[in-house]
């Protein structure tokens, strides 16, 4: 029951955690970079220094930090006139893509170790998710005071086949953080297809960084509750 009320607080927790970063440039930055920043010199060098804990992989490590440069990437894109340079916009289908290549690597890593062809299928779909991002080109900033980053040509069937690939992924190698990661995900694609479309990336970027400074912070506890429901 425990884990139950935390999955759901999570999901939760990020949706509310995206509507309020997407509205305030200030709290954005005091977090990812402020709080980050004291984290990564206090807490986060000794998050995985008990027997439990799932995170003392190259994958998570780099998971966190690439998260978090892709939140203070979009807030550069987004609050600044690089936003309005087409020749920058490369930068968070950048991202995106070393995300997707990031867990493939460690998919193939884990089939190399100990085998199961699932791990080079998933990895192989990891690679194919990259090959069909499209359409970067057509990103923009709204004009409103929000001033989200859309993605138009982000189209539903490749966020949800993205989603699929991702469950897989965390099934697969991390299988602990199963539950877990179904609210991470949504929290992200909820947003996207009924609050603010096109903005599936943008959250994505808020959530997960988010998920992974509280999987850091409190690893400890996240760890002590993951027995299978």
């Amino acid at each position: 029951m425990e884990k139950i009320i935390h999955v759901v607080s999570i999901f939760l927790s990020l949706l509310i955690l995206n509507e309020v970063f997407r509205r305030s440039k200030w709290l954005s930055i005091i977090v990812f970079v402020g709080l980050a920043g004291v984290l990564t010199f206090t807490i986060w060098p000794t998050a995985a220094d008990h027997p439990d804990a799932t995170i003392n992989t190259w994958f998570h490590t780099a998971k966190l930090y690439s998260a978090i440069a892709g939140a203070l990437i979009f807030i550069v894109i987004r609050y600044t006139k690089w936003g309005e340079n087409n020749n920058l916009l490369i930068f968070p289908a950048l991202i995106l893509a070393i995300n997707i290549l990031e867990a493939s690597a460690r998919d193939f890593e884990l089939g190399g170790q100990n085998g199961g062809i699932w791990h080079y299928l998933n990895g192989a779909a990891g690679i194919l998710s990259i090959i069909t991002i499209s359409g970067w080109l057509g990103m923009n900033v709204t004009k409103d005071n929000i001033k989200d980053m859309i993605w138009p040509d982000m189209l539903v069937f490749w966020i949800i086949a993205y989603d699929i690939w991702n469950f897989a992924y965390i099934y697969f190698c991390v299988p602990q953080h199963t539950f877990y990661n179904v609210a991470v995900l949504f929290s992200c694609t909820v947003p996207a297809l009924f609050i603010k479309k096109g903005t599936w990336l943008q959250a994505r970027a808020i959530t997960l960084s988010a998920w992974m400074m509280h999987l850091f912070t409190f690893n400890y506890y996240v760890e002590a509750i993951q027995k299978p429901i």
